[in-house]
Formats: C-alpha cells, sequence, structure tokens
C-alpha cells in the first residue's frame, strides 16, 4: 500500500467537497445534530462502499441513518474491552480518592491526590493501547462488512486476518497510526478553537476517513 498516494487522493476527495457547498453545509449540519448525525456515519460508509471519485450528493437518509448505526454498533462490539477497563478503571480510582479523602491526615492529601492523577494518567495509556490494538482487527471488519453488506463479516476473523495480510500488516499498521495521529491533531485544533469546529472537523474526518479506507479495501479486496 502506498501510504503517500492514499493520504493526497482522501486529502484531494475532501478537498471536493467544497465544489458543492449546499451539500458540504448539509453534512456539517447533520454532524453536528446529536443522534442525527449517525447520518454522517452512514456517508462515510457509503464512500466505504462505493468507492466514488468525486463526494455523492446526500440521499436516502434513512438507509445512510441505518448504515451509520451499524458501524456504530460494530465499533462499540470491537471497543467492548477498552470501554469496560475504562469503566472499571475510574470506578476503581473514584473509590481508592474517596477513601482517601475519608482517612488520610490533611498532609497526605495532596499525596493521594497526585497518586490519583498518576494511575489515571497510566489508567488512560493502557485505554489507548487496548483501543489500538482492538482496532486493528476491528477497522478492517467494519470494511468487510460494509463492502460485502453482512455484518455478520465483524466476526469473520479468519477472513479479515487474510485481508489485512494481503495489505502488508506493517503498512496497515503504520496507516492505522497514521489516522490515529490525525485524529489526535484535529480533536486537539477542535478543542482549542470551540467545540463547534471540533464537530466540523470531525465531520469532514469522516469523508477523509471513507476515502482512505475505500482506498485500503481496494487493496484487500483486489478491486479497482
Amino acid at each position: 500500500m502506498d501510504l503517500s498516494d492514499n493520504l493526497n487522493r482522501s486529502a484531494s476527495f475532501v478537498g471536493k467537497l467544497f465544489s458543492d457547498v449546499g451539500n458540504l453545509l448539509i453534512l456539517i449540519v447533520l454532524g453536528i445534530i446529536p443522534i442525527v448525525n449517525l447520518i454522517v456515519t452512514g456517508y462515510f460508509a457509503r464512500i466505504v462502499r462505493e468507492n466514488p471519485e468525486e463526494p455523492p450528493k446526500l440521499s436516502d437518509y434513512g438507509k445512510l441513518f441505518i448504515d451509520g448505526l451499524l458501524v456504530v454498533i460494530a465499533g462499540i462490539i470491537y471497543m467492548i474491552v477498552p470501554i469496560i477497563v475504562c469503566i472499571i478503571g475510574i470506578f476503581l480510582l473514584y473509590g481508592y480518592t474517596f477513601y482517601s479523602i475519608l482517612t488520610s491526615s490533611p498532609a497526605l492529601m495532596l499525596f493521594n491526590v497526585m497518586a490519583t492523577l498518576s494511575l489515571l494518567s497510566r489508567l488512560m495509556v493502557l485505554v489507548l493501547i487496548l483501543t489500538f490494538i482492538f482496532a486493528i482487527f476491528g477497522v478492517i471488519a467494519i470494511g468487510n462488512m460494509i463492502r460485502t453488506g453482512n455484518f455478520s463479516k465483524i466476526f469473520a476473523f479468519r477472513e479479515n486476518w487474510q485481508l489485512i495480510q494481503r495489505i502488508g500488516l506493517g503498512n496497515y499498521i503504520l496507516w492505522l497510526v497514521v489516522m490515529f495521529v490525525i485524529k489526535l491533531i484535529a480533536a486537539a485544533v477542535g478543542s482549542a478553537i470551540h467545540w463547534v469546529v471540533g464537530l466540523i472537523l470531525w465531520t469532514l474526518l469522516w469523508v477523509f476517513y471513507g476515502k482512505s479506507l475505500a482506498l485500503v479495501m481496494n487493496e484487500a479486496m483486489g478491486t479497482s
């Protein structure tokens, strides 16, 4: 997989959104509204499925919503372990902090707070590592599900592993790392400016990710 070509073609694809301002504005508005923004996720799925050269016009909103919902469900299934670890870890840290406040002397409270913050940072690192590990299989599984229109493909572990092998494990992991870094940068920019800006960037990222994953799936499935 030529990562540079993939990124350039995906970025160019996002740029073409601005040639149809009406379609872009609708996409952005839909991306800002909770629940309704599943339509944007469905738009991502349409791009992965069809791999168009131009961003498609928004249409058939009901199907886009269902497709987006299926993508989210599949993502939750693959992220269930990191989610559980995060919830249990935060619950334990909360209990530890509350117990420390009740039982510690004022002199030890600051120490306990610092210890809690240290444990929290380690927990977040662990959750990020687990998230990335499960994403290695989850992303290709979701791509396979979208391309085949078969939800059960998210559980086709041998088939999905074969798809990864066709891409090349090293190339695939490098692509995932780049996608993850791009997401972190967009999140940092959005949080630094305004949450609305963050949501707009996230909407554009869905389109970028859709085209990028479509190209990856083409290589994995041997399609043009």
